[in-house]
This record gives structure tokens, C-alpha cells and sequence, in this order.
């Protein structure tokens, strides 16, 4: 164990961490065959179309962007830290987004308006990059 600002701190390398995460997420979703990338802290934020305003939505945690070994092939899941409820929200050809980092505003499925904001803006540039590369390309099952 390591010492870290006055918490002891398990000391586990990346590919531990990611195993242990996948493992995680593999009790929510027993489908989930890999994580393909993570973003360590994000919050999320809806638009209200009608008052035009974002407001601030009870989800923050980190997020991963994960395949799957059924339909939807990918998704991304927020294992929330301000409640029980996990976000999770499908991949699939119809899904909007655009990136104003560190924000990645998309629509979903539900034609809802939200905005991901990334404590690291690179993770907000890596998981956009991520997301172009399945989203705009056939993809082989």
C-alpha cells in the first residue's frame, strides 16, 4: 500500500486497474467484453430546449467507453458518484455529437441535449477521437 496524502492507497498498475474495472462494470453489464478507453472525472449537464439553458444533471464519475459482445456493439457507461444510478447511453449510427472541449455536447437516442465536461480536456479529445473512429465507419460484427 502506498501512502498518499494521508490515505493508503492501494498500489495496483494500469492493466490491474483496468481489469479490476472491467470486472466492475461486468456486474452491471455481463455483455461488456472490453473497456476501450476511460476518462477519469466527468459531470454531465442537460439543455433545456424550451428555456434554452443548461442545468446540471446528478451524474459524475468515470466514464468508459466500452464494447460489447451483442447489440449495441459499444456503448459508454458512468459509474455515477452521486447516486446508485450508473449512466449509460448506446453507440449506435444515430448518435450526435460535437466536441467544445473540455465539453462533448451530443443527442441521444431520446432526442435529449447533454453536455459531458471533462475534468482532463485531452480525455474530451481522445474519447471524440474514439467515437469518430465506430460511429462513422462500418462496423464488422
Amino acid at each position: 500500500m502506498a501512502q498518499q496524502s494521508g490515505k493508503l492507497m492501494p498500489n495496483l498498475d494500469q492493466q490491474s486497474t483496468k481489469l479490476l474495472n472491467l470486472t466492475v462494470l461486468q456486474r452491471i453489464d455481463p455483455f461488456v467484453e472490453e473497456i476501450l478507453i476511460t476518462a477519469a472525472h466527468v459531470t454531465f449537464y442537460e439543455f433545456n430546449i424550451d428555456l434554452s439553458q443548461w442545468s446540471r444533471k446528478d451524474v459524475e464519475g468515470s466514464l468508459f467507453v466500452v464494447k460489447r459482445n451483442t447489440q449495441p456493439r459499444f456503448q459508454f457507461i458512468v459509474m455515477n458518484r452521486r447516486n446508485t444510478d450508473n449512466l449509460v447511453e448506446n453507440l449506435l449510427g444515430d448518435f450526435e455529437y460535437e466536441v467544445q472541449a473540455p465539453y462533448l455536447l451530443y443527442r441521444n437516442a431520446s432526442q435529449e441535449v447533454n453536455g459531458i465536461w471533462f475534468y482532463n480536456a485531452r480525455e474530451c479529445e481522445d474519447v471524440a477521437n474514439l467515437f469518430n473512429s465506430f460511429l462513422y465507419q462500418p462496423v464488422n460484427c
